[in-house]
């Protein structure tokens, strides 16, 4: 079989899902957001979870900017409706860097943002690692400026 972009995009997708069930993240696609009752994927289970409505105007606005809608839902059999504290949610970033809309939401958004990576796509099951690191948008964004002036700075030294 020949390593192509589909199939490691297919290794990622696994790996993310996985990762999810074994920490107890359900997730969903935002274009699958229609009511404050939100129909997330959690393993092989559907996990019907009510967001407040001072998040309702938050995930309309932002449905369509980040990848994915993720909330902390535990480790159960099974799943009855949940009603989501909002420190639960947060919004999933999987690509390598941001775009310049989610840049600009990130000033903007009050849940808090998580960038997934996969290490080594390819590598055997046992040997794959997988990172969440889940900031505020403005802690993003100061990251970023401090990464920028360091290399500012950094040029200034050539």
């Amino acid at each position: 079989m020949d390593t192509t972009h589909a199939l490691k995009g297919a290794l990622a997708d696994l790996y993310f899902r996985e990762s999810c069930d074994q920490q107890g993240i359900a997730y969903v696609l935002p274009a699958a957001i229609s009511s404050n009752v939100i129909s997330f994927a959690k393993g092989r289970h559907k996990i019907s979870v009510k967001v407040h409505e001072q998040v309702t105007a938050e995930i309309k606005e932002f449905s369509r900017t980040f990848d994915l809608l993720a909330c902390r839902v535990g480790q159960k059999g099974k799943y009855d409706i949940i009603v989501a504290n909002p420190l639960a949610l947060f919004w999933v970033k999987t690509a390598r860097s941001f775009t310049a809309e989610q840049l600009d939401a990130l000033a903007r958004v009050k849940l808090q943002v998580a960038v997934f990576r996969i290490r080594d796509v390819l590598a055997a099951p046992g040997k794959v690692e997988t990172k969440w690191e889940v900031k505020s948008g403005k802690e993003w964004l100061d990251e970023m400026d401090e990464k920028r002036e360091e290399a500012e700075s950094d040029d200034e030294y050539l």
